[in-house]
C-alpha cells in the first residue's frame, strides 16, 4: 500500500490533471464546452474541497494516520467512525467508503455549525455539488491507488 505522502502526491497529481483538462476545455474557443457550465467559483470550490479531502478526509481515518493526526483536538469527533469501521473494510469500498466518510463529516459539520450558531441556509447551495464531487473524487482516487498498488504487489 502507498504511504500517506504517496497518496497525497497521487491525489495532487490527479487534481493537476483535472485542472489542466478543465482549463483546456474552457479556454480554447473550439472546445469551450465547459465555459457555459463552470465559473471560477465552481472550479475553486471543487479544488479546495478536493485538497481538503486529500489531507483531512482520507479512508485511512480509521487508523492513526496523517489525516487523522491533522484533526488535532477535533480528532475525537472521528472516534465513532474509527470504532464502527475497521481498516480496509467499508472505508475502502468504492461506494460505501466515500458515503460513510462524507456522512460522518456532514454530521460533524452539522454539530459544529449548531454549536457555533452559523445558519446552514447561508451556505450557497450552488457550491454544494462541486464541493461534494471534489471530496468524493479525492477519496475515490485514494481507494483506486490502494487497489492498484495491491494488485501490482500481488503480481510481483
Amino acid at each position: 500500500m502507498p504511504g500517506g505522502k504517496t497518496h497525497e502526491t497521487i491525489n495532487i497529481t490527479v487534481l493537476a490533471a483535472i485542472l489542466a483538462g478543465i482549463f483546456y476545455l474552457t479556454i480554447w474557443q473550439e472546445t469551450a464546452i465547459l465555459s457555459r457550465y463552470m465559473d471560477a467559483y465552481t472550479v475553486i470550490t471543487f479544488s479546495c474541497s478536493y485538497l481538503f479531502s486529500t489531507f483531512f478526509l482520507s479512508p485511512d481515518l480509521d487508523t492513526k494516520s496523517r489525516p487523522s493526526k491533522r484533526w488535532k483536538m477535533l480528532r475525537i469527533l472521528w472516534w465513532p467512525y474509527r470504532t464502527i469501521f475497521k481498516h480496509r473494510g467499508f472505508s475502502h469500498s468504492m461506494i460505501l467508503g466515500p458515503i460513510t466518510i462524507l456522512l460522518n463529516f456532514v454530521l460533524i459539520l452539522y454539530l459544529l455549525t449548531l454549536l457555533s450558531g452559523v445558519r446552514l441556509h447561508s451556505i450557497p447551495q450552488e457550491l454544494l455539488i462541486p464541493a461534494t464531487v471534489g471530496m468524493i473524487l479525492s477519496i475515490e482516487v485514494h481507494i483506486i491507488s490502494d487497489r492498484f498498488f495491491s494488485m501490482v504487489k500481488s503480481i510481483f
